[in-house]
């Protein structure tokens, strides 16, 4: 074989085995990156299912509350602690007012309505402080869902400009291992066609015996 025959032949062997190196790299980065980015989501996933029932009962308590600053007081008259309270002290009324012998008289049902309208009162602040920290729990695992959400967001941005930097990488050691071999060609080709030319010079139109070669 000619030399640069077999020079070309080792280059197109190198430039081959270099490309395939290259793309064996460049997927395994991205393989790396694929299985970084899989592994965000999960935890991610994760956490945001951990943290729904707090902020679901945020949303609930806040709701409970636009209700009532609209003046429905449903929630709070069917409260436990409110019913518990009202039905408690209307008891300890009617025991007072029967061992008095004032059960039905009108003096009894003004204590009852005393009693209830203090009830609601003071139970109706508890009410409303309670659902106030429940909504603010809620907003607060918002605001912390926020900040997880906005991390698993950076890093699947630098996952994927990571990837398209590999990938990037790899094409352009493929090109040059292209533009390589192309050399090697056209410099075995460049280096023959000299040697023919040489051989024909020096063999008909130079040679000790023209015509003779």
């Amino acid at each position: 074989m000619p030399v640069g025959a077999a020079t070309l032949a080792v280059g197109a062997y190198a430039a081959n085995k270099s490309s395939k190196a290259s793309k064996n790299a460049t997927n395994a980065q991205v393989q790396s990156q694929e299985a970084s980015v899989a592994e965000q989501r999960r935890q991610y996933d994760l956490s945001r299912g951990d943290q729904m029932p707090w902020l679901d009962a945020g949303k609930s308590a806040l709701g409970q509350m636009q209700k009532l600053n609209a003046g429905d007081y449903s929630s709070f008259n069917a409260s436990p602690d409110y019913q518990w309270t009202l039905s408690e002290g209307m008891k300890g009324l009617d025991r007072s007012a029967a061992s008095r012998g004032r059960l039905y008289s009108g003096g009894y049902g003004e204590d009852l309505t005393r009693y209830a309208q203090g009830a609601a009162s003071t139970q109706y602040g508890n009410y409303y402080n309670r659902l106030a920290a429940m909504a603010g729990v809620g907003q607060t695992t918002a605001s912390g869902l926020g900040v997880l959400g906005q991390n698993y967001a950076n890093q699947y941005s630098t996952a994927q400009n990571n990837m398209g930097n590999a990938r990037a990488s790899g094409y352009q050691t493929q090109a040059d291992n292209a533009i390589g071999l192309a050399g090697g060609i056209y410099n075995a080709g460049a280096d023959w066609w000299g040697g023919q030319n040489k051989s024909l010079n020096g063999g008909w139109y130079l040679g000790s015996q023209p015509g003779k070669g």
